[in-house]
């Protein structure tokens, strides 16, 4: 079946056969992982069988008329298993939990290929979850709790494999970003001299709900991490993947920010020709506030004052990025957050809260667990500045010179003691660079949209500056919250710049590529089952 990036509720979905690995993603894979006809291969979760099929396929191009012996299969749902071998006459399908397989029991493997099953951390549980974890400790790699089943499937494949051979997976993009899959992403370059990972502009599974990319280790060459793009699956056929000798620097944690050489070596010359920092050296990023039911805490204020709800229990709040048209958040735009502080007396909130009670309001997840479910807490320290967790476009940092709070769509931004204006930090991070890194560090998910988790947001770099450009940068501020207001956002880009002395030609490119990366993102949003 071998479905990829299914959520937990859609596990039922992938046992029924209804998610299938394209054709064109198979033989891409096969042809790539296999190159002999006397090799051993392995699939981990072989589901139906699709991968065994084309691996049967990749032999016979091979020359070799029968598998018996060289093609082996791992499926726990025996009707799965069945159609495997149905697929696959003479290959050895183990129905099994893949966990419990000892090394020692197969071949030693030159690939293994397939596409793990993808199940979050709360749905992947139980005595397979430790056997996954043990296995994935013996090869070295500490996982989290919150790791997904394919982090495990990857350690435990490679056991199989000989010191030269090839891993050939569909994994979900997870792999590139997420901080329970750091341990993975540093074993796989210890393990393999060359890490190749292929993503794509459409996504590549039409049921899909998160994004899949292509795993091709191997000892191919000595260049470390490459990440290539590719249009859609009927482009996997234009790849170039001869060896190379240029290596790339994969000294990163994570590699969402990796690109094809010309725009990563831009970024690297970004940084250091602007003296930047990453914003988390003069701000700390935090979420905002999490009420748990924000339909019912969060009031329009003409409703706040037709229920006569006390001024004194009320505070002005920015619930997403959409109430702020340019960089200063007002309170205009403001609605109203009932916070309690205390038992209330006021007929109007008791009357009030008996409302949410009848609908339910206390069983809410956050609102279940806190005592009394209505009251909602607040960050320590009133943010500075607001930074939007999901962008369209590129990150804005919303200065809050209102005393407003934000919901948790909006992060709170604490400016650190001696770090510049915030308004000239907000303008900072209109240039090229910062955009460009916005791409690079964030997430892209369905819709087109970016989205910064609150680390993410502070890996973001912004250029350095100091003196004589922070008084031009704060004193350009109310410029540069039209120009955004008005949507000429390249102007405004271009105005920073400048302001800061960047070398124009330079600055030019980081935003054109900072673009098409916004519309291939966009893009992707636009064509969800492409």
């Amino acid at each position: 079946m071998n479905a990829v990036a299914v959520s937990y509720e859609a596990i039922a979905a992938k046992a029924r056969g209804a998610f299938y690995t394209p054709q064109g993603i198979t033989s891409f894979l096969t042809e790539w992982a296999i190159r002999d006809a006397n090799e051993f291969v392995l699939e981990p979760a072989c589901g139906d069988g699709v991968f065994i099929g084309a691996a049967r396929t990749r032999f016979a191009a091979l020359g070799r008329a029968s598998v018996s012996g060289h093609l082996f299969g791992v499926e726990l749902e025996p009707n799965e298993a069945a159609k495997a071998a149905a697929v696959a006459p003479g290959a050895e399908i183990i129905k099994a939990d893949f966990f419990s397989i000892d090394r020692s029991a197969l071949p030693v493997m030159d690939a293994v290929v397939g596409n793990p099953p993808y199940i979050r951390y709360h749905g992947y549980s139980g005595e397979q979850r430790t056997r996954g974890l043990l296995r994935a400790r013996e090869q070295g790699i500490e996982l989290s709790g919150l790791a997904s089943s394919w982090a495990h499937f990857v350690a435990h494949s490679t056991s199989f494999m000989g010191p030269r051979g090839r891993l050939a997976l569909v994994l979900p993009a997870e792999l590139l970003h997420t901080d329970y899959a750091a341990p993975v992403r540093a074993w796989l370059l210890k393990r393999f001299p060359s890490v190749l990972i292929v993503t794509f502009d459409r996504m590549a599974f039409a049921d899909a709900q998160v994004d899949a990319l292509l795993l091709l280790a191997s000892h191919d060459d000595q260049v470390g991490l490459r990440v290539m793009r590719v249009a859609d699956v009927q482009a996997l056929g234009q790849l170039d993947l001869a060896p190379r000798s240029d290596r790339t620097d994969s000294t990163s944690t994570r590699w969402s920010g990796s690109m094809d050489h010309a725009p990563a070596k831009l970024y690297l010359d970004l940084i250091a020709q602007a003296a930047a920092r990453r914003l988390g050296v003069i701000a700390s990023v935090d979420i905002g506030v999490v009420t748990g039911a924000n339909r019912f805490f969060i009031l329009e204020r003409d409703e706040a004052v037709r229920r006569r709800l006390p001024r004194s229990q009320l505070l002005p709040i920015i619930e997403s990025a959409s109430s702020v048209d340019g960089l200063s958040a007002h309170q205009s735009r403001a609605r109203a957050l009932l916070h309690l502080d205390e038992l209330p007396r006021a007929k109007s909130l008791l009357r009030y809260l008996a409302e949410g009670e009848a609908a339910g309001v206390p069983l809410g997840y956050k609102c279940r667990t806190r005592s009394p479910w209505y009251r909602v807490p607040l960050p320590k320290i009133k943010p500075h500045a607001f930074l939007p967790y999901m962008n369209h476009l590129a990150p804005r940092l919303l200065v809050n010179r209102r005393g407003l709070w934000s919901t948790n769509l909006l992060h709170g931004v604490r400016i650190r003691n001696g770090a510049p204006d915030v308004r000239a930090i907000s303008g900072a991070m209109l240039s090229a660079t910062t955009m460009l890194s916005a791409e690079i560090e964030g997430r892209a998910y369905g819709g087109g949209v970016l989205k910064l988790e609150t680390k993410e947001a502070e890996r973001l770099v912004v250029p350095a500056f100091a003196g004589e450009t922070e008084r031009r940068l704060v004193q350009a501020f109310y410029e540069l919250n039209r120009l955004v207001r008005n949507g000429e956002l390249e102007t405004a880009s271009a105005r920073v710049d400048a302001l800061l002395g960047l070398d124009h030609e330079l600055y030019r490119r980081a935003y054109e590529v900072f673009r098409q990366r916004r519309l291939t993102r966009k893009h992707r949003g636009a064509h969800p089952a492409a």
